[in-house]
């Protein structure tokens, strides 16, 4: 039987796809790998990928176009590390009925124990005790407070919330979520409660945002939910800045009623002059909280097996649907 033909448009030393799951690629199929480090460009993917069955995409390497799609006239599936399928043409890619293989699972734990240490930093203001210890030798926390038995609130309930969820569970917290999509059932196996969003904002300790960025999100929180939030509350958003409202946020903020510890920003990196560096209750960590070796040997390991039973004919575990992407990233 003819080996399949995988196009890897990604630089040779993308740590996302480690050189021992490309050798395991060869096994199975013949792999053409995008020559040296740099990105390859959209010409070089045109011409690379005319006869391939699939290609290995992600972020050092660019994203997909309808031009590069159309070139690969007998492509079956596309493999995307690193997660942001929607960065791939997916409705296209659907309509032209490609697989869609997607490993942004791969994030969940990291993402989810990056969500865990915000809690606790901003609760406990880890931060400022640091700093005032290198700097005056001695200091305390202002106005610390448990993350045991508080409320929390998660919007949005997929993999990293879940995850979260879990992770919350030995401090006994009061768990609400507010997610269109989900089941009240789902959220109740994960010791929660579904509630709507003015209920959550009114009552959370800690409000996390794991929602992904569509037109219906999109500054979903503003200046009216952040007003419900209770005196000293914590905003911690791991998942997309334009979730919640940037001049409401900094308002708030400036306001020293509420707190927040942001993974994410509107415009990244967050300019030097942004307002909110000038703040000390909100801490500030560069986008990158899924960024482990952990998470980039899962992210290199998922997409080469799941390639491999696409190809096998078995059944391929981590592929995105349409019904997927109305709440997709």
């Amino acid at each position: 039987m003819k080996k399949p033909k995988i196009y890897i448009a990604l630089p040779e030393k993308d740590e996302n796809l480690r050189l021992v799951d490309r050798d395991f690629l060869r096994t199975f199929a013949d792999v053409i790998q995008h020559p040296g480090d740099k990105t390859p460009t959209p010409e070089e993917k045109k011409e690379a990928c005319v006869d391939v069955d699939a290609m290995v995409v992600g972020r050092s390497g660019g994203w997909l176009s309808k031009e590069i799609i159309d070139a690969a006239g007998a492509l079956k599936a596309v493999g995307g590390v690193g997660g942001a399928a929607g960065q791939t043409e997916p409705e296209y890619l659907l309509d032209k009925h490609v697989t869609i293989i997607n490993t942004g699972w791969a994030m969940s734990p990291a993402v989810a124990e990056t969500t865990l240490a915000m809690m606790l930093n901003g609760l406990r203001d880890f931060p400022h005790m640091i700093e005032r210890m290198k700097e005056d030798g001695w200091g305390k926390a202002r106005g610390a407070l448990d993350l045991t038995g508080k409320t929390v609130g998660l919007i949005g309930f997929g993999m990293i919330a879940k995850r979260v969820a879990e992770l919350l569970q030995p401090f006994r917290v009061d768990l609400r979520v507010f997610d269109p999509y989900i089941d009240a059932a789902v959220v109740a196996q994960y010791g929660g409660q579904l509630v709507s969003l003015d209920d959550l904002m009114s009552n959370s300790l800690v409000v996390s945002v794991h929602a992904g960025l569509t037109p219906e999100t999109t500054g979903m929180i503003g200046v009216r939910e952040l007003a419900l939030l209770p005196d000293r509350a914590l905003v911690v958003n791991t998942a997309r800045a334009g979730v919640v409202d940037e001049d409401a946020l900094v308002s708030a903020l400036q306001s020293g009623r509420i707190r927040a510890a942001l993974n994410v920003f509107w415009k990244e990196p967050l300019p030097k002059d942004h307002p909110l560096r000038e703040l000390d209750n909100v801490i500030l960590t560069p986008h990158g909280g899924g960024l482990t070796l952990d998470t980039m040997r899962r992210h290199s390991e998922s997409v080469v097996q799941d390639l491999a039973r696409f190809f096998k004919g078995e059944v391929v575990q981590n592929v995105v649907t349409r019904e997927m992407l109305a709440r997709m990233t």
